[in-house]
């Protein structure tokens, strides 16, 4: 049985609930908000429908066989256990009563005798007692069997719940625009996509299978007691109900706790997370206590919660005891007044003493299904969430670019920022030449990078490629035409050939090779202990900045994209290593529209076209020296660098990328 599983159908946007929300909901208003989520949930078990009915089945056919069992092993007590006969008189020659009377029944218990039932001679009879004796533990292994089959259906189905689930949710993490990382935190999403989607699924699998498996085995039971003695079962189910207020009474202590525990697992998969990924930050500021005391603090909290969410459910289990143990109490006194033998009873009572522990277990099954409620719907509300930036409908596919950039009148602002980040930019990046993007920090060189990588749409005007607005091809397509190598690089916990490779998977080990040789790299990469597949570590941290740099141009070589953006390659390299990387940088942009953000003008001043910005306009665009002339802004910034170096001397000891 190996069914597919296609993403359920969408539904409307999942209202996500935070734990005030569930602190302060009535068991009605559970019910009313658990309705939509774990509807939703049960889309995901469709799938595999066939396996999850056939478990059910099995934990049907298990749950009967409780009853089963009591029919069985009260015949087996009739043929083997003797009657309950008492003897004519007690020592003293005084009659025993026919009935066990309260305390003074105890006196007498040890004078009973048993007169065992005549057997006839012969391995026959043995044999046979044998064998109904026997029949119990075959009986119990086939109950056994089927719990088995059971489970292993359930969590069969349940894994590819989670998998589906999972990937669902991670694929729409991946479809969100950098803004929406600007907002989340890290922490909080590795907990929803590992953590909760587990509660999830388990709600949808093992919780609903219990929600069958219980009431099957508990029905199964109370049919088998009522065959035997009605009347005696249904005294003692009179306090059925009651055991339901248990449940009622620590629900909402539950949900609150429940709820504050997800929350505080969040801050601590936070915590984690900028611990590991900022270690150098907390070892430079030495900052090892402070973190730790963090990671404690939220550490303490949850353990708090879970210890007060572990008490309110196993209260449950002794309140929901004590309760039927009233029923339990009645049996008795029907027992004394009927004067049920004795065989009769311990039946009886197995049978009421075998059905609490199911009820305890749904009981159970409802506190957990209110804590889930805050996984569930988190899961959902983070995988309804719409990408800001998105493919149309009838998205086109960009195969190639022929006739460069043009920025019409763009305007854009960030969601924290009211002043626009650009405003009236209007740009032509030609096909083949080479532009550099100047001016101080937040003059809008990045933003501008980022509107051509679509990482954001502008509010105002647009931007086009080969004659067409970028919206109108697919994301994919568009950044699949655009290499970049930033000043930040980001490498892999992998080795450096998957490093590499990352910029064409489809490339092969001589491709790889042979983009590492254009990098400059392949001769330090061979000196590794095992060159490609050296394992490099967390983020490339057994390298020098150099050596990632050019690891990431080698990516953006073997990529060969025609348009290159540049985002100050080699600001925060030593001489050494900035000469390596600026010859593969060289090789790199060869054929290429490159468009360079540039903080140091030494850098750029070969440049085909520079582009001077300023509070997020466009105030000059042209070669170094018409700017000089034009351009005021210019002029200064150039001044404030150089500081009348002669302009042929700074010229000289640069090289540009040659462009053909």
């Amino acid at each position: 049985m190996s069914e597919a599983a296609p993403n359920p159908p969408p539904s409307d946007k999942q209202k996500r609930y935070s734990a005030k929300d569930l602190a302060s909901m009535t068991n009605s208003d559970f019910l009313s908000a658990a309705k939509a989520p774990y509807g939703r949930l049960f889309s995901y078990v469709k799938p595999f429908k066939n396996r999850f009915a056939l478990g059910v089945f099995f934990g049907i056919v298990g749950g009967a066989f409780n009853g089963v069992l009591l029919l069985v092993i009260r015949a087996i007590f009739t043929i083997v256990l003797p009657a309950d006969t008492p003897p004519a008189g007690d020592a003293a020659g005084h009659p025993l009563p026919d009935k066990i009377v309260p305390f003074q029944g105890i006196a007498y218990l040890d004078q009973i005798q048993f007169d065992r039932p005549e057997l006839a001679p012969g391995w026959e009879q043995w044999s046979f007692v044998a064998a109904v004796c026997l029949l119990i533990p075959v009986l119990i292994l086939l109950k056994g069997s089927f719990e088995f089959l059971n489970k292993y259906c359930i969590m069969w189905v349940g894994n590819r719940v989670l998998h589906q689930l999972r990937d669902d949710l991670f694929s729409n993490l991946l479809r969100q625009p950098i803004a929406f990382y600007n907002k989340a935190k890290q922490g909080d999403l590795i907990q929803v996509v590992f953590n909760q989607t587990r509660m999830a699924a388990s709600a949808a699998t093992d919780m609903v299978c219990a929600l069958v498996m219980y009431p099957v085995s508990i029905l199964a039971i109370m049919v088998t007691l009522l065959h035997l003695d009605w009347l005696y079962t249904l005294g003692a189910f009179i306090v059925f109900p009651l055991c339901i207020l248990p449940i009622l009474v620590v629900s909402k202590r539950v949900r609150q706790a429940g709820a504050k525990e997800d929350e505080e697992a969040g801050m601590i998969m936070t915590t984690l997370q900028e611990s590991f990924s900022g270690i150098r930050v907390v070892k430079a500021n030495a900052r090892e206590d402070y973190e730790r005391e963090r990671f404690n603090r939220a550490a303490l909290r949850m353990m708090a919660m879970i210890t007060r969410w572990q008490k309110a459910s196993e209260i449950v289990g002794p309140l929901v005891e004590t309760t039927a143990s009233i029923g339990m109490a009645i049996g008795l006194i029907y027992a004394y007044i009927s004067g049920k033998s004795v065989h009769d009873f311990l039946v009886l009572n197995m049978g009421l003493m075998s059905i609490y522990p199911h009820v305890k277990g749904l009981s159970r099954m409802q506190i957990t299904l209110q804590k889930t409620l805050l996984a569930t719907s988190k899961v959902f509300a983070m995988m309804d969430e719409k990408p800001s930036v998105a493919d149309r409908p009838d998205a086109r596919e960009l195969k190639g670019v022929t006739e460069g950039i043009r920025l019409e009148n763009v305007r854009f602002s960030y969601p924290s920022k009211p002043k626009p980040a650009v405003v009236g930019i209007n740009l032509n990046f030609e096909l083949g030449k080479t532009y550099a993007l100047v001016g101080q920090s937040g003059s809008g060189k990045t933003t501008i990078m980022s509107l051509i990588l679509r990482f954001y749409d502008p509010h105002v005007g647009r931007i086009m490629v080969d004659g067409r607005d970028i919206r109108e091809y697919s994301q994919t397509s568009l950044r699949n035409q655009i290499g970049i190598v930033n000043q930040e690089v980001f490498l892999f916990h992998d080795t450096i050939y998957n490093n590499i490779r990352y910029g064409r998977l489809d490339a092969t080990r001589e491709d790889v090779e042979k983009a590492a040789r254009l990098a400059h790299a392949h001769d330090f990469i061979m000196e590794k202990r095992n060159g490609y597949d050296e394992v490099i570590g967390d983020r490339g941290n057994q390298l020098s900045g150099g050596q990632a740099q050019r690891l990431s141009i080698a990516r953006a070589i073997l990529r060969n994209a025609p348009i290159l953006l540049l985002d100050e390659a080699t600001s925060a390299l030593d001489s050494e290593s900035e000469k390596h990387v600026k010859e593969a940088i060289d090789v790199l942009a060869q054929g290429k529209t490159v468009i360079a953000i540039a903080h140091r003008l030494s850098t750029i001043l070969k440049a085909d076209q520079i582009v001077f910005m300023d509070n997020g306009a466009v105030l000059g665009v042209g070669r170094h020296d018409e700017l000089m002339e034009s351009c005021t802004g210019y002029r200064k910034l150039y001044d404030l660098q150089f500081e009348g170096h002669r302009i042929d001397e700074v010229v000289a000891d640069v090289e540009l990328p040659a462009v053909c």
